[in-house]
């Protein structure tokens, strides 16, 4: 007997999608067809309402958007947005059983009914293999995750009849992680282990910690979220300036006015090994024949960076003129240190007194000394 045909649901805020929506689909089609336990012909991702309540939650326009973008590769799995057009939050069951409705409709339509045409319009989540297969029924199972199936257990959240009619009348497809016992969760639970056959058990052995909100906060920081979603849901989130990306929230530098530097920390053979005690040094230059005055100073404290400090008063009429001094100033300079300069092994001349004094020439000799 060919095991029935499955169409897997799942509900979610998916805000924003994650690889790991994706996987659970991947990995529960893979479970049900080796055990044979379903012939999985489509997925379905159904974002909540805007009016779910929950933190963060951007506009459902977004989030279908980010999921078209997220399964524009997939060729069985699709977004349906009823859930998300209704006037407020829908319970799951209510969404489990228009989705179910909708798939016996197609099925029972006449392929050439104006009917049929019409709602496969309407209906872009409905897989080819519904569309254009019309033999036997097709059934909407529930897909989530071991948490979701735990929260049956949470006074309150669920009432009775949404738990009969999720797991009686669709069934649940749950993925869980090693270490994990679920059936230990079924068993204390009277409505569950009543369904226990219409629940479908399936271990994620290559665990994964990916989820909304590490995506959210790594977002606002301006971390790297490259292979955690699908590019283009990347993309999308950047150019519409989603959770936190169009604006800055965080100071990931240190400002210039504070202690440590904006560079980086230099290595050993960068560092200045001269005396660590604090120099300050004139460096001025003064203009004579009607030029402005200008004096600089640089000063070296024991710890931190080289200080510079140039006080000066300028002329604007004689800006010009300041220029040209400056200029003949340092030629001038040029020139005297070029006269003036010493070589290793340069020989002195020094000349003795009639006193018996002896005296250095500070010219030096025109020419080294040669070393014998």
């Amino acid at each position: 007997m060919a095991p029935p045909k499955v169409v897997l649901l799942a509900c979610g805020a998916f805000n924003p999608p994650t690889i790991m929506h994706l996987r659970m689909f991947e990995i529960a089609r893979d479970h049900m067809q080796r055990m044979g336990v379903g012939n999985v012909v489509g997925g379905v991702m159904s974002p909540v309402h805007d009016d779910y309540g929950k933190k963060e939650l951007i506009s459902s326009t977004h989030r279908c958007a980010m999921l078209k973008l997220a399964l524009r590769n997939s060729d069985w799995i699709n977004v349906s947005t009823w859930e998300c057009q209704q006037e407020g939050h829908t319970r799951t069951r209510v969404v489990l059983g228009y989705h179910q409705n909708q798939l016996n409709a197609v099925i029972n339509d006449n392929n050439d009914s104006p009917n049929k045409r019409q709602r496969l319009d309407d209906l872009q989540w409905v897989p080819d293999d519904v569309k254009y297969n019309t033999n036997g029924s097709v059934q909407v199972k529930f897909l989530c995750g071991a948490d979701l199936l735990e929260s049956f257990g949470i006074p309150g959240l669920w009432t009775e009849e949404d738990i009969e009619t999720i797991v009686g009348q669709h069934g649940l497809v749950v993925i869980t992680r090693e270490g994990t016992n679920p059936y230990k969760f079924i068993y204390e639970s009277d409505i569950l282990t009543k369904h226990q056959n219409n629940i479908t058990i399936v271990t994620e052995w290559i665990t994964n910690e990916v989820s909304s909100t590490k995506i959210r906060r790594a977002l606002r920081r301006s971390e790297s979220v490259k292979y955690l979603i699908p590019d283009a849901v990347y993309d999308y989130i950047v150019k519409e300036g989603l959770y936190g990306t169009k604006e800055n929230k965080y100071l990931l530098y240190p400002e210039y006015n504070q202690s440590q530097s904006l560079f980086l920390t230099p290595s050993p053979s960068d560092v200045n090994m001269e005396s660590p005690s604090p120099t300050t040094h004139a460096i001025g230059l003064e203009y004579g024949d009607g030029c402005n005055y200008s004096e600089s100073y640089i000063a070296k404290p024991k710890n931190g960076p080289v200080t510079y400090i140039r006080v000066e008063r300028v002329d604007e009429s004689s800006l010009l003129e300041q220029d040209t001094c400056l200029s003949e100033k340092l030629t001038n300079e040029e020139n005297s240190k070029r006269s003036t300069v010493t070589y290793p092994g340069q020989a002195v001349q020094i000349i003795a007194t009639a006193a018996g004094n002896s005296k250095i020439h500070k010219q030096g000799l025109s020419r080294p000394a040669c070393l014998l």
